[in-house]
Formats: C-alpha cells, structure tokens, sequence
C-alpha cells in the first residue's frame, strides 16, 4: 500500500478535534449492527475513536494505521485494558481469527482496492463479519476543493446551533486548512455502482447500506467455525 502516511502526520493533532465534533461518525454505523464476540480490528483507526467504542463490545481490539503521530495520540487518550495500537500497512497485519473485520473511509487510500478487500477478508474468522465504510462519489473520482468549502460554509450556522461558535470556527477553519485540503485533493472514490461490483466480487451476498458521503458494507464469512 503506497499511501503518502505523512500527509496525515502533518495534521494529527487538528484531526483528532476535528474528528471528535463529530461523535459516533467513524462507529455508530458499526456499532448499530450489533456486533459482539472476542476479537475485533479496525484497519485505518485514525487515532482510535472507533477502537475506544468496540472495546465495549469485544475482549480484545487492535487498531491499525499507517499514521505514527495518529496512533500516538489514540496511545495517549483512548488506550483501554483490552486495546492495542499498532503502526503497520494493511499488507503487514498478518493476525487473524477476527469477529470483526472494520475499516471507515480507508479503502479508497489503497492503490489496488481489490487487494486491500482481499487483504481484509482473510483477517476474519469463520462466522464473523467485515464491516466497512468508504467514501463514494457519483458525479466525479476527486471532487474539486470548492465542492468541500461550499458545504463547510453552507453548514457553518448549523454547526454553530449544534456545537458552539467557538468549535464551529474551528471545523470551518480546518475544512480551509491546506494540508487537509491537499490531503482531500489526493483522494479518489468510487461511484456507488463502481463500489457494490468491486465488494460483490469479494464478498458475495454482501449487504449495503447508503449513508451518504458514503456506503456501508457488511458480510458474513458462512464458513463453520
């Protein structure tokens, strides 16, 4: 996986805020699917929003990401008795044996998308489940940067109602910030379509649901355990 690491190095800190005006973004889709069992992964956790969560709900929960200064900071705020931070390539974790197979708006970072799907369903056990989330866009691969500043102007006053001036001004400001722009400008989604054939080849029978900026997909490994 050939993913530039450090264009999120250059943010961590400001990302983790502005992830955290965002409660429940990066997990309530997972976590609204009810499942439980001993061991869970989450494949670009950032820095562990979604691992903190899943502790709740398996014994063991390794998060994995590329990001060096990411995994120091899910270290040093979400580190739970039963959570492991580890900084690795999605082809480098080599454990398996997982109930929960997660991964939210990493996959498009992957040169070989298909690999990376191959690469994550052979990380689960038989009769768990591959959850993932991944940006889609219908209208074009990269959406210009104006297309993000548009909305993040347009949704300012919202956004001052739910979360205060203060911390409103802050995620308007970093949707302006250049390394995120820069970041932004590096990403490629697939279309909705585009993204149910490529998981309907690796995972068959898989379920989707569309939640938005994004698609959500779950799968069962029917293998007896």
């Amino acid at each position: 996986m050939t993913v530039d690491a450090q264009l999120f190095d250059r943010f961590a800190a400001d990302y983790d805020r502005f992830v955290g005006l965002h409660p429940g973004q990066n997990c309530g889709w997972v976590s609204g699917l009810g499942v439980r069992g001993e061991r869970a992964i989450d494949v670009g956790c950032g820095s562990g929003y979604a691992v903190a969560r899943l502790a709740d709900d398996f014994r063991y929960v390794l998060g994995v990401d590329l990001s060096e200064p990411l995994i120091d900071i899910a270290r040093a705020k979400r580190a739970r008795p039963n959570t492991e931070y580890r900084v690795a390539d999605l082809f480098e974790v080599d454990d398996d044996g997982f109930d929960l197979v997660y991964s939210h708006t990493m996959m498009h970072h992957v040169p070989n998308y298909r690999a990376g799907l191959e690469q994550l369903k052979s990380l689960v056990r038989p009769g768990g489940t591959v959850a993932l989330v991944d940006n889609v866009c219908d209208l074009y691969p990269t959406p210009p940067r104006i297309v993000y500043q548009v909305g993040a102007i347009k949704g300012f006053p919202a956004e001052v109602r739910r979360i205060g001036l203060r911390d409103a001004w802050f995620g308007l400001r970093f949707w302006f910030s250049r390394p995120w722009l820069d970041h932004l400008a590096s990403d490629v989604y697939l279309s909705r379509r585009q993204f149910r054939e490529v998981h309907d080849l690796v995972f068959p029978g898989a379920e989707y649901d569309d939640l938005g900026f994004a698609l959500g997909m779950r799968w069962t490994d029917q293998r007896a355990g």
